[in-house]
């Protein structure tokens, strides 16, 4: 899933972030009428396949038909996400629910309304092959970046499930990409990684993937999310991106020859690239939607998310699961 890392990427991000600041001016002050805003709603997002059909709904004009100026704006960090929403700049971002959780107790006041992408094996831990479960690596040496993110959430919850914590292994912190690269390289015992290192892990001759998100699903997922107080006076807009989302996905499924060249072409990637990553991501669809964010569990994991990241001291204020995610703007479509 290196694509959708920001960390690989700051010095772009960065740039991205000052032209953003640059050319907008301060916040934007449309006004609403009968809950559709009246100007253009800015997304920001990193480079990453999960948030692939929002770009499209905008290329095919789904947001239109739906009544939105839609944009989509990539920038390469989440910081800059983060600080490009607290200036305004943006209405919404797309980022793991774990992200999106941090920055609301960072002090962006925001809003959960649709999960867009689970990790299906794009994400997981690579070891030496005499190492076949976690508690094997008790003592061993494991790369991870323990900064935040999504491996370090899924690898905590991993942890939960078998009563282990990182204290029990010799973490050595370092970002996921780099993880895999160190593993390759025979310098640690196991990493937290992701595509293509999975993949070049299981290529050397002393290395395998010991478990992958394929079989933790619903922990490492994307979603969109707004400004509270833009969504709460701004209904119709929110409901009718999430309409053009779900036509987006429609129009992949339907006329996929037409659809991953455009997808593809948002990230950057080839049409092969692009089919070869989808095998690691399921997008949410409808009936996905009503199982994860309906249910209750996708509030749940953002609980898990807060209480986590209390615990580890990544952040201060607890956010409740409950608080952050809204299941309403889907349910009334």
């Amino acid at each position: 899933m290196k694509l959708r890392k920001w960390e690989t990427m700051m010095i772009a991000g960065l740039t991205a972030f000052a032209v953003l600041v640059g050319g907008c001016g301060g916040k934007d002050k449309a006004a609403s009428s009968d809950g559709a805003y009246q100007g253009k709603v800015t997304l920001g997002c990193t480079t990453w396949i999960g948030y692939a059909p929002l770009h499209l709904a905008v290329e095919k004009g789904f947001a239109k038909e739906e009544g939105v100026d839609l944009e989509i704006r990539t920038i390469e960090s989440a910081g800059d996400i983060k600080n490009a929403m607290k200036a305004g700049q943006l209405q919404g971002m797309e980022q793991t629910i774990d992200t999106e959780v941090m920055a609301k107790s960072g002090g962006i006041d925001l809003v959960m309304v649709q999960p867009l992408c689970n990790s299906n094996g794009g994400d997981g831990i690579v070891a030496k092959k005499e190492y076949k479960t976690l508690s094997d690596l008790k003592g061993k040496t494991i790369a991870l970046d323990t900064t935040g993110g999504a491996s370090l959430f899924w690898f905590n919850t991993l942890l939960d499930a078998q009563g282990l914590t990182m204290k029990d292994f010799d973490i050595k912190n370092m970002s996921a990409g780099d993880a895999g690269s160190s593993f390759v390289g025979g310098k640690v015992d196991a990493a937290v990684t992701w595509e293509p290192w999975l993949s070049k892990a299981k290529a050397t001759d002393f290395g395998s993937v010991m478990t992958t998100s394929k079989e933790s699903p619903g922990v490492i997922v994307d979603a969109l999310c707004f400004n509270k107080d833009f969504a709460t006076k701004n209904p119709k807009t929110v409901k009718g991106i999430l309409r053009a989302y779900f036509k987006a996905l429609k129009f992949i499924q339907d006329n996929p020859e037409e659809a991953i060249p455009i997808l593809a072409k948002s990230q950057g990637m080839t049409p092969e690239e692009f089919k070869a990553q989808l095998l690691n991501i399921q997008y949410f669809d409808e009936a996905m939607t009503k199982d994860y964010m309906v249910s209750g569990k996708m509030a749940e994991m953002a609980q898990k998310a807060s209480d986590l990241w209390i615990k580890l001291k990544l952040m201060e204020t607890p956010v409740k699961g409950t608080d952050i995610v809204d299941a309403s703007y889907f349910e009334g479509l």
